[in-house]
């Protein structure tokens, strides 16, 4: 004769069996069930402060005062990142307004034999911090540019005016060692410079600009004023060139 097996029999055997064979809950189980449940923590607000987290200074602090650490590096993080931004504002501005002083003076110079003089100087009143540079070639010789800013044909065969010059479509060059030698031998503290090429069909020209300090001029770095201010002097000399 079968005997009939209640509810209260079946839920004890699977009690047994849960016992002998108990669920082994991993980490990723755990956090599986968190997301799931957002606010387990609600429920069981006591385990915020139970809870103990090795800090990374030593001692235990609570889940609570750890969160509280985690959004004030948060904060820390975003009001830096929020300074960094206020200061490329601030450097762009100084840049822009620049850039509109070396406009308003070219658009005034007059173009005779000073031309070369006057955007020099008015380029190093400008980068008062900075070592100037202006090398051309192809200019006329109506114009009477200086013998220290021309570049000569046997010149351009230096492999350094030669990248520049010849082979370059219009990029900025970096200089770093040698090319700074090359342009600026009586600056030997020099440490990074850049190489700004001046164009109408073809190079004709470039700008330097020098510095003392390493990273002032460095692979990487936004070139838009410059490629600006390279074309604002392109513009001024092209209609000196050679024919």
């Amino acid at each position: 004769m079968t005997k009939d097996i209640d509810a209260d029999e079946v839920v004890l055997a699977e009690e047994n069996t849960q016992q002998k064979n108990p669920v082994i809950l991993d980490a990723k189980a755990v956090v599986d069930y968190l997301q799931q449940t957002p606010d387990f923590f609600e429920q069981h607000a006591a385990l915020l402060s139970d809870m103990k987290l090795q800090h990374s200074a030593g001692g235990a602090i609570s889940l609570i005062e750890r969160q509280v650490a985690v959004l004030r590096e948060k904060n820390q993080a975003l009001e830096s990142n929020i300074l960094q931004l206020v200061q490329i504002a601030q450097d762009n501005e100084i840049l822009q307004e620049q850039l509109h002083r070396i406009a308003q003076r070219m658009i005034e110079a007059e173009n005779n034999n000073n031309i070369f003089a006057v955007v020099a100087d008015l380029l190093s009143n400008e980068f008062p911090v900075l070592e100037v540079g202006l090398r051309l070639t192809a200019i006329d010789e109506q114009w009477a540019l200086p013998a220290e800013q021309l570049v000569t044909e046997a010149e351009l065969e230096q492999a350094v005016l030669r990248r520049i010059f010849v082979d370059n479509e219009r990029e900025c060059q970096f200089l770093m060692n040698d090319d700074l030698n090359t342009f600026f031998p009586q600056h030997l503290n020099v440490r990074s410079g850049v190489a700004i090429p001046l164009r109408a069909n073809q190079n004709f020209g470039v700008l330097l600009l020098a510095s003392t300090n390493d990273e002032r001029f460095r692979e990487g770095m936004g070139t838009l004023f410059l490629d600006n201010l390279a074309d604002l002097l392109g513009r001024k000399f092209k209609k000196m060139l050679k024919d």
